[in-house]
Parts: structure tokens; C-alpha cells; sequence
């Protein structure tokens, strides 16, 4: 008997940054290798990009990346240690923070003509502790029954018999920094979250070691987990991570990553057909 394929969600991170994010996003997205897209809604680049991003909102899910440590002008950013500090000292100013998630969401509703198929985090900013509750407040008062899903930061897990190594604990920390308080609120709320993340390393990898931890995520990679990526184009723009993006880019559109994903008899898929599916078969 030939062993189920599983699905798994591809997810492009920071659309808007830049046009080199962007027209890599899009160009995996005409391949099929990626499933998800989600906006940086104040970044320089998502006006342009949200236009060429409608052509492809059949095939791809589209989400809203929350920003709150990126400043592109808009205001109201902290670095992501301040951020933290001020999340965990119970500090952030509940309105405040409400107001500029709304400010978010009208952004990203008003480019694409409808709300996000899903919402995360940059820096995973949406799970920390007065942010991830007034995130499930906006999007109770916004959506009603029509639930985008949440992105959830848990760890794939590593088995009994494999240590916490370096190229674990990054994973590992984010997961700690609120995914289980997230995941909590959000089967409260009835909203549904990806089960794993996978995806997350330090960017400093070259690209045959990127190559070998990606091998490793799919080997580990459920049913309904999200690999979450952050490709680009060669592109003129001051991004820090630049040289990283293009490595991703061209693991992601080679055909290696094809191979990997064969061999670990893995499909790329929209988590929402998933949930459908399942909401089916209870209907049933």
C-alpha cells in the first residue's frame, strides 16, 4: 500500500518589504512551490504588490504579516527585545496596540478586496502576550464566523532520543515565547492554527547547509505543518537579510527542492482545502 502524502503549507513572509520579495513570492507561487503569501501592509512595496498579488489570491493563500517592530514609517515600532520586555511587563497600551491591528487589517482589506486567508507575525510578534489578545478581539469584532486561521510557532518534535541541539533551540525559544498561550485562546475562539512550524534557522547558513536543514524539515514535516520562508529576487534594496533571501530563492525554485519533497512524499497545499475538508467530513 503506498503511504499517504502529506500536506504541508509554504509560506513566503515580508510581502511589501521589497520588490525583489515580491516578485519572488510571486514567481514560487507560478511554480508551486509555495501556498502562502503573507503582506507587510506598511512596507514601501505592497501597493504595487497587492495589485499583482490579486492574480494569484486563487492559488495561493494571502495573510497579514502584523508588524510591530519594522518601521516603515508609520510609527509606533520597538525593537523586538523592547517589544518583549514591554508584552511580558504587561506595559503595551491595550488601545493602542488595538488600534494599529485595525489600522493593519483595513490596509490589507482595502488592497485586496476582502479579509486575510490567515494572520502571523513578523518577528512572530502576533503571540505575545496583550498583542494575541487583542488580535483574537479585532478579529472576533471583524469576522464573525468567517475565521481566518492563526499561525502557530510550535516546534515540529524532535523525539524522545534527540537532544535540544544549537540548530533546535532557536525553534524551540520562539515556540516558548507564547505559542501554547496562543494555541489555548485560539480553540477558545474557534479559530484553526497550522500544527507545526518548521523553517525557522539563524540565516546564516550557505546555501548547501541550507539545502541539508531543509532536507531535515520535511523528513520532520506533518500533516498541516507550515515551512515558513523568506525568498527574494536580487534586488538594490538595504535589507540585512538579503544574501540569505537569495540562497532561499534559489533553493526554493531549484529543482532539488522538488526532489526533497518527493522523497518525503510531501505536498504543497492551502491549509484552508485542509480544515474544508475536515468541516466536511463532521458535517457529514
Amino acid at each position: 500500500m503506498t503511504p499517504a502524502r502529506r500536506v504541508i503549507s509554504v509560506c513566503v513572509d515580508d510581502f511589501g518589504q521589497h520588490e525583489g520579495i515580491n516578485q519572488a513570492a510571486l514567481d514560487l507561487a507560478g511554480r508551486r512551490r509555495v501556498s502562502a503569501i503573507s503582506c507587510l501592509v506598511d512596507g514601501p512595496a505592497w501597493p504595487a504588490g497587492a495589485a499583482a498579488l490579486r492574480a494569484h489570491a486563487a492559488s495561493v493563500e494571502v495573510g497579514l504579516h502584523l508588524n510591530f517592530t519594522e518601521d516603515f514609517g508609520q510609527g509606533g515600532c520597538r525593537t523586538l527585545p523592547r517589544l518583549m520586555a514591554c508584552a511580558y511587563g504587561r506595559r503595551l497600551d491595550r488601545t493602542v496596540i488595538r488600534a494599529a491591528i485595525q489600522r493593519q487589517f483595513d490596509r490589507f482589506e482595502q488592497a485586496m478586496g476582502r479579509p486575510p486567508d490567515f494572520v502571523d507575525g513578523h518577528q512572530h510578534v502576533h503571540q505575545l502576550p496583550v498583542i494575541r489578545d487583542q488580535l483574537i478581539a479585532v478579529m472576533d469584532q471583524r469576522h464573525g464566523p468567517a475565521r481566518p486561521w492563526l499561525r502557530s510557532t510550535l516546534p515540529a518534535a524532535r523525539g524522545p532520543s534527540i537532544p535540544l541541539s544549537p540548530a533546535h533551540f532557536k525553534p524551540w525559544l520562539i515556540g516558548r515565547l507564547g505559542a501554547q498561550s496562543l494555541r489555548m485562546l485560539a480553540r477558545r475562539r474557534g479559530y484553526p492554527q497550522n500544527s507545526h512550524l518548521v523553517g525557522v534557522y539563524g540565516f546564516g547558513l550557505s546555501e548547501t547547509d541550507y539545502l541539508l536543514r531543509m532536507k531535515a524539515w520535511l523528513a520532520c514535516a506533518g500533516d498541516g505543518d507550515l515551512l515558513m520562508c523568506h525568498p527574494s529576487l536580487p534586488w538594490p534594496a538595504r535589507d540585512p537579510l538579503r544574501e540569505a533571501r537569495n540562497r532561499e530563492y534559489r533553493v526554493l525554485s531549484g529543482e532539488r527542492f522538488s526532489a526533497l519533497l518527493e522523497s518525503a512524499q510531501l505536498e504543497i497545499g492551502p491549509l484552508r482545502d485542509r480544515w474544508a475538508s475536515v468541516a466536511g467530513d463532521a458535517d457529514g
